[in-house]
């Protein structure tokens, strides 16, 4: 049986294997920090990202569901074991929520902020070691290409 040519435009044809090798680049570096994160720290990436937002928050504190909406790979349905988790080990502090009384904030502990400054250094080592292969100027250019279609994504979504 013949197939039909679902992609017509070349255009559409490069945006579509753009998407494909993003999302290839995105996972394959996401699997190597991570395994270099539980290796060396025995901390996920997704903890990692918990203590990456309270430590750049002011107080090092955020309400849970704002924290929620800003993890790269965590949903609502998780935080709250996520938390838990984190909080047995000493990482971070649960407060009620001094303006509604039906959620909480979570903080960053001195013993989470600690471990999360010796991690962000070898994080960005890695991340450095990853883009290896691209010069400054194409590091550059992508990133600015990238904010670009974050940005026009960003304002397609609020229209949807």
């Amino acid at each position: 049986m013949p197939r039909l040519k679902l992609i017509k435009n070349r255009r559409e044809q490069h945006a579509v294997r753009l998407l494909l090798e993003l999302l290839r680049c995105a996972k394959t570096l996401e699997t190597r920090i991570g395994r270099k994160l539980r290796k060396n720290f025995g901390l996920s990436l997704t903890r990692f990202d918990v203590l990456s937002h309270l430590y750049r928050a002011d107080d090092m504190t955020l309400p849970v569901t704002v924290l929620a909406s800003q993890l790269l790979a965590s949903t609502s349905k998780n935080i709250t074991g996520l938390i838990d988790r984190m909080e047995n080990d000493g990482l971070v502090k649960r407060s009620p929520h001094h303006q509604d009384r039906r959620s909480f904030v979570v903080s960053l502990t001195k013993n989470g902020a600690a471990l999360f400054e010796e991690m962000a250094i070898e994080h960005g080592h890695w991340t450095r070691d990853g883009f290896a292969g691209l010069s400054a100027a194409n590091l550059k250019a992508m990133q600015s290409s990238m904010i670009e279609l974050r940005k026009h994504l960003e304002l397609e979504t609020q229209d949807v």
